[in-house]
């Protein structure tokens, strides 16, 4: 009789245990954070039709070579710079509706350049998001010519969430390219503790060029340890980011790769707050810009 009275409650006991472990596995605790393997292409498309005879592609070749870099390398973020909003639209028409793209003009051409209706030529953030939301655009620095230096970010949703941010920093001053890029630093950094932020840029500051004042003032509080020169790291960073290019410990040794003749100016950037130390980055090769493009690959997490 007993045995009979306990079948029923053995049973109604195990289907409460599958029940519970159901819910373990499709409830899964907050400690359990999401993460995801990222990629993210930087280039400075130098779109300089007709005026740069180290970039004269048109803007047609160009946005077809930006594309082939794309599918070939298949980013989850795309950062341009010196890149016309022309060449933007013809990139996204041939990418498809699964990329999404945040454009923001730093000037407007008086010539050829962008060979279209709108001659507004600048940065832009693309992406393989369903959606992008609350862009920013913060003023860094104007330009004698006009041209406005700016720091771009924008939501992207990249199998989690992220601030995707770009900027291009002025040449031929470091000084006034490192007032820049601490200004770029101090609205990102508020956004480094509780969000995922990913920031690729052309920033004109050689970070190979060893012992130079103004790239250390420019780039210092951007690297979480020492960074620069290679194998020298001569700079000693007191930020919060990894930047792909950069030495580590048990890295495979390449770093720092060039991205302008024998220098180092363009870069890709995540917060080690969400961003893990297992970053990677590579300089590949362009006919159409004086800039090569900088891939670079990492870890994100909540």
């Amino acid at each position: 009789m007993s045995v009979v009275k306990g079948i029923p409650r053995l049973r109604s006991l195990a289907i409460g245990l599958v029940l519970v472990l159901a819910g373990a596995l499709f409830h899964p605790s907050a400690a359990a954070a999401a993460s995801a393997r990222l990629r993210l292409l930087d280039f400075n498309a130098c779109d300089q039709y007709g005026r740069n005879a180290a970039c004269d592609a048109t803007p047609t070749q160009r946005a077809s070579a930006i594309v082939a870099s794309i599918n070939s390398f298949a980013p989850n973020v795309v950062t341009l710079q010196e890149v016309c909003r022309s060449t933007v639209d013809m990139a996204l028409a041939s990418l498809g509706p699964a990329w999404k793209a945040q454009f923001f003009s730093t000037f407007t051409t008086t010539d050829s350049r962008c060979q279209s209706v709108d001659h507004t030529c600048g940065i832009a953030v693309l992406a393989r998001s369903p959606v992008l939301t609350n862009p920013q655009s913060s003023t860094l620095g104007v330009e004698t010519s006009g041209e406005v230096r700016t720091l771009l970010c924008i939501d992207v949703t990249i199998g989690l969430a992220v601030r995707a941010c770009t900027t291009h920093l002025t040449s031929g001053s470091d000084a006034n390219a490192a007032v820049q890029s601490n200004k770029a630093l101090d609205q990102i950094g508020a956004w480094t503790t509780a969000n995922t932020v990913l920031v690729g840029g052309d920033f004109n500051l050689n970070v190979r060029a060893c012992g130079n004042a103004d790239v250390s003032t420019g780039l210092r509080r951007w690297y979480s340890t020492r960074f620069g020169a290679g194998v020298t790291r001569c700079y000693t960073g007191v930020g919060s980011m990894y930047e792909v290019d950069q030495y580590r410990a048990g890295g495979d040794g390449v770093y720092d790769e060039t991205t302008l003749g024998s220098a180092k100016i363009d870069f890709v950037f995540g917060n080690r707050q969400h961003v893990n130390a297992d970053v990677d980055g590579d300089a590949t090769t362009s006919s159409l810009s004086d800039h090569d493009p900088l891939r670079g690959t990492l870890t994100a997490h909540d």
